[in-house]
């Protein structure tokens, strides 16, 4: 139903005025001839005074109803000024807002043109532009951590492998191999700032008693990443909370830190390899988490993580440095996608003896750190322990 602001309205016809004048007239003659008929009943200078009254009392009445008559058109002009202001009010909001979003699409535009180019000067520029217009604007972050994660999954310096290394320096092979190289340093400094970028809105502090490294006004909530295929070196996403976190076919290089992490949601490592090893040490994974045919490579710490949801190691290759200790599933969880955890080969889950507790601390750069996820204190805990049936 339309309001009333937005009602069309419709110009005054000719004949209510001539109404109102009529109005007005009928009232004159009516109350005129009321009062002289009750004049005509006394005689003598009573009547003409009477008479005299009986005009100005109708005359009286006339004004009073065209004064009437005025206000209604007063309070009309009044009504129609008060829904024009609102109808401008609208308007100017509603240019102000096709405005700043021409604006933000326009930054946004330059920003995004600008990671494409040779300079890596000129793609760092881009980067935090797009980091500020994220910061600025809440309802664009999930757009640009989308553009930061695509430029992280693209292959990196592809014409550098292409290059023959023995090439004689008068085809200039040599000369472009140093190139190439120099290129390729300058892009994964352009890269190690995505990461930068993505670490600082995406981490909060679970320093106890502590100041937090990244403010939480930074912080980006209910962010989704997805670096599918993606080459990582020296990935640091310790203390990051994110909703959905999609890691298929990445590979992790140099070692990996997901310690205090927080997938609120679903954690996806399928096929992914950590090469230097990985810690997951006090991460809490939340409604689903996948490690298929993933492969870790050097000592892989889930210690102190949490499962809160249902959790898939299938067919997992380590080299046999995996250790569980003191991680945590929750009894209960969601079972829309399965009813019983898969864990890693010699690895499996009991109840928690009479009497045994879980740590909800442990020690994390030295010091001591809380999970910053809800813990109802009801909560039944599984322990993941070593399988003592498994030979």
């Amino acid at each position: 139903m339309a309001s009333s602001a937005q009602r069309r309205v419709q110009p005054i016809s000719w004949w209510w005025a001539l109404l109102a004048g009529l109005v007005v007239a009928v009232m004159i003659v009516v109350t005129m001839w009321a009062m002289l008929a009750q004049a005509d009943n006394l005689q003598g200078a009573a009547r003409a005074t009477a008479r005299i009254d009986a005009i100005k009392t109708a005359l009286t009445v006339g004004a009073g109803t065209g004064g009437a008559a005025a206000l209604l058109l007063a309070l009309r002009r009044q009504w129609l000024s008060e829904h024009t202001h609102i109808r401008q009010e609208k308007a100017d909001a509603a240019a102000e807002f096709d405005a700043a979003e021409r604006r933000i699409t326009e930054l946004y535009t330059a920003a995004a043109g600008q990671l494409g180019n040779d300079s890596a000067s000129v793609r760092l520029a881009g980067l935090y532009a797009l980091e500020r217009l994220a910061q600025d604007h809440l309802g664009h972050r999930q757009t640009v951590v989308n553009v930061l994660c695509a430029y992280l999954r693209m292959p990196l310096m592809p014409a550098l492998l292409a290059l023959d290394p023995g090439a004689p320096d008068r085809d200039g092979g040599i000369t472009a191999r140093r190139n190439a190289e120099a290129k390729q340093g300058q892009e994964l400094l352009v890269r190690e700032a995505v990461h930068g970028i993505l670490r600082q809105h995406l981490s909060v502090s679970p320093i106890e008693g502590g100041a937090s490294p990244h403010p939480m006004e930074d912080h980006w909530p209910d962010i989704d990443i997805d670096l599918r295929g993606a080459d990582l070196r020296d990935f640091d996403f310790a203390t990051c909370r994110v909703r959905v976190a999609n890691f298929m076919k990445a590979t992790f290089r140099n070692g990996s830190n997901f310690a205090c992490a927080e997938f609120t949601e679903h954690a996806y490592f399928h096929n992914a390899t950590f090469l230097g090893g990985v810690t997951f040490r006090g991460t809490w994974f939340g409604l689903r988490t996948v490690f298929a045919e993933t492969t870790f490579e050097g000592r892989t710490d889930f210690q102190s993580a949490t499962f809160a949801g249902i959790a898939f190691f299938l067919n997992v290759t380590s080299d046999g440095k995996l250790t569980f200790k003191n991680a945590r599933a929750s009894a209960e969880f969601n079972t829309n996608w399965g009813t019983q955890r898969a864990w890693p080969e010699g690895w499996t889950e009991r109840p928690l003896r009479e009497g045994e507790l879980l740590p909800d601390a442990l020690r994390h750069g030295g010091r001591r750190t809380l999970s910053l996820a809800p813990l109802p204190s009801d909560t039944r805990w599984l322990r993941v322990v070593k399988d003592r049936h498994h030979s």
